[in-house]
């Protein structure tokens, strides 16, 4: 009788102590959870502009055949308000910030490299880890090539690829399609304008690949962060040749899905992350203007295009047409 009673009471002190530990894993997980999608969402919104823009040296249909290849240089600007976010300790279950301080300024992806020490603890147990770092940079630079053909009436299609480049601790990559028709062609009114007007749609998926800092949680740890990301661009766009200049202005929304992912090691930690990733996995919408200059010289031509909207981008273009 004694021997069940001690059973008895083993087995509460266990259940109770697996329950206090389950609590405190999955409130670590949502603070994580949480503040994953507070670091890595600038850098998915401006993955969105650095695929937008640079798609067209003019709005001038080529004939039906003629090749254009472009070497492109991107140059994204990085606002300060995506640099930090703010993170008060009301809004965390179990992590906290070191020390006194009850809020801090903690750096987003494209933030600075300032150390944030971050605390909790699973069934008693403390343990301690750095906030991810940013890239510590006011731009991103990348290079990317492009390819455009002219096609049956009076449309190009664009084929564009962004290679893997490491910018600090991140890996960015992309590829894109774009279809651009010209609508003169349908208006009456249009026929005879010095104005071309075309409608640019495009599809860009790219992906972000962020390492930091190894944080231990006890049950496991993490080290990276990935996201997938596909974009749908719609766009109006017109533009005038004044000589030797094609000068074309853009209006256009971009829709686009993520996902995010968490790498490093422990199968329960892992999974739960993820899975709470996923719903974090959204859809956004952004609107952006574009602003395009392109200089001909022969075969030759040189362009510049600025995209604006909650970021600006600026693309550099050296271009060859083969008529």
């Amino acid at each position: 009788m004694l021997k069940q009673k001690l059973l008895f009471i083993v087995a509460i002190v266990f259940c109770n102590t697996a329950y206090s530990q389950f609590e405190d894993v999955k409130a670590v997980a949502e603070d994580l959870i949480f503040l994953t999608d507070q670091y890595i969402t600038p850098a998915a919104n401006a993955s969105v502009f650095q695929a937008s823009g640079g798609w067209y040296t003019s709005v001038k249909p080529k004939d039906k055949f003629d090749v254009e290849l472009s070497i492109q240089y991107n140059v994204l600007l990085i606002p300060n308000n995506q640099k930090a976010f703010l993170v008060n300790e009301v809004q965390l279950q179990n992590i906290g910030i070191q020390g006194n301080a009850t809020s801090s300024l903690i750096p987003s992806a494209l933030g600075d490299d300032n150390i944030v020490v971050l605390e909790g603890s699973i069934n008693d147990e403390v343990f301690e880890f750095d906030a991810p770092e940013g890239i510590n940079a006011n731009t991103v630079q990348h290079g990317q090539v492009q390819a455009s053909v002219g096609l049956w009436k009076k449309t190009n299609v664009i084929v564009r690829l962004a290679p893997s480049i490491k910018i600090n601790s991140s890996v960015y990559k992309s590829l894109g399609l774009g279809v651009m028709h010209n609508l003169n062609q349908w208006f009456a009114v249009l026929n005879n304008s010095s104005f071309n007007f075309a409608f640019l749609g495009t599809y860009s998926n790219y992906s972000v690949d962020e390492d930091f800092n190894e944080a231990d949680l006890i049950i496991g740890k993490i080290n990276a962060i990935k996201v997938d990301g596909q974009s749908y661009g719609f766009n109006l766009i017109s533009s005038k040749t004044f000589n030797n200049f094609d000068v074309s202005l853009g209006l256009g929304l971009t829709t686009s899905n993520f996902e995010y992912k968490v790498g490093g090691e422990g199968d329960l930690l892992l999974d739960i992350l993820n899975t709470g990733l996923e719903t974090l996995s959204k859809s956004k919408t952004n609107f952006k203007s574009d602003l395009s200059v392109n200089y001909n010289l022969n075969n030759f031509s040189i362009n510049s295009m600025l995209t604006f909207g909650n970021f600006s981008n600026i693309v550099l273009g050296l271009n060859y047409n083969f008529i």
